[in-house]
Parts: C-alpha cells; sequence; structure tokens
C-alpha cells in the first residue's frame, strides 16, 4: 500500500471523498493536473557544454575501447536501447579511422537548425564544428532527467566542410 492509499484509509470519510474528487477530477482532466512545465532550452553556454561534453565522451570512448562511461552519461531510455557493445559498434567507424572528435572542444559548437525542445520534452542539437578540409558533424538528443540533461541519442561523423 502506498503512502497516499495510507492516508487515504485513515482518513475521515468527509475528507476520503474530498481527497478522491480532486484525484478523479485531475485524471479526468490532464490539463488541469499538476503541470509538469517543460523546462526551456538551456543558454548557450550550457548548450555548448552539453556538445563538449558529448564529444569528449565519444572520443575518451573511442581512444581506450571503453563506452561504460559514454553510457553512463545517456538517460535511462539511452542505456536500455544501448549496451556497451552497441556502442563499441556504432561509433566503429570513427575509432577505425582515428577521427580527433575531441577537437571539438577548440571551437563553439555552430547549430545547423535552431536548438529546440520538441513535444516531448526532448531537447536536440544538430550542428558541426567547422574543421578543414573534415568537419565534425552531430546530432544529438537530450532527455531532461532529475533537472540534468542526459543523451537520449547521438550521431557522430566526420565529413566534408562543405556537407551539412
Amino acid at each position: 500500500m502506498d503512502l497516499l492509499t495510507c492516508v487515504l484509509v485513515r482518513s475521515r470519510n468527509r475528507m476520503r471523498t474530498i481527497v478522491l474528487a480532486v484525484l478523479l477530477l485531475c485524471s479526468s482532466a490532464p490539463g488541469l493536473a499538476v503541470a509538469q512545465q517543460a523546462a526551456p532550452v538551456p543558454d548557450e553556454s550550457t548548450l555548448a557544454r552539453l556538445v563538449w561534453t558529448s564529444m569528449v565522451a565519444v572520443d575518451s570512448a573511442n581512444r581506450t575501447g571503453n563506452y561504460s562511461v559514454l553510457h553512463a552519461l545517456g538517460s535511462p531510455d539511452f542505456q536500455n536501447s544501448n549496451t556497451v557493445a552497441d556502442l563499441a559498434q556504432l561509433f566503429r567507424t570513427l575509432r577505425e579511422n582515428r577521427v580527433d572528435v575531441g577537437r571539438a572542444i577548440l571551437l563553439e559548437p555552430e547549430y545547423h537548425i535552431a536548438p529546440a525542445i520538441d513535444q516531448d520534452g526532448v531537447l536536440r542539437l544538430r550542428g558541426g564544428f567547422e574543421f578543414r578540409p573534415q568537419a565534425i558533424r552531430f546530432d544529438i538528443l537530450f532527455q531532461n532527467i532529475a533537472g540534468g540533461w542526459r543523451i537520449f541519442a547521438i550521431s557522430v561523423a566526420e565529413m566534408q566542410t562543405s556537407q551539412r
């Protein structure tokens, strides 16, 4: 029995009726339920930190062959969808080509689409670091978990600077 149930069982009949009416109202009108306000798009320095942290995690994983930290930085959904071995396989091409993803911290990220939060509360950061001749491109989705942004999905690639 959870705390709310215990409270209701111990309440007097009148109080129980009021609490049940409020619970019924909230459950039948989701818009009136306690609103969980979506987090706003973070400021520029936080966005850059999220991208840089992700790039360093991918770079460190590729250099060491240990993807457990990248896995741990993910949201619960990311962790449930991707094993450490899956991540190693997904970033195999970058690793085998010895792409220096860590150099991303030398530049400010350039966003190819404006950072935005979708209807599900997922923050999308899509852009790149314009090194010559090969740029680093990223597309990263973050979920807000307990007030902190955690990786929900990540794609990193090296390509010609002119390609988007």
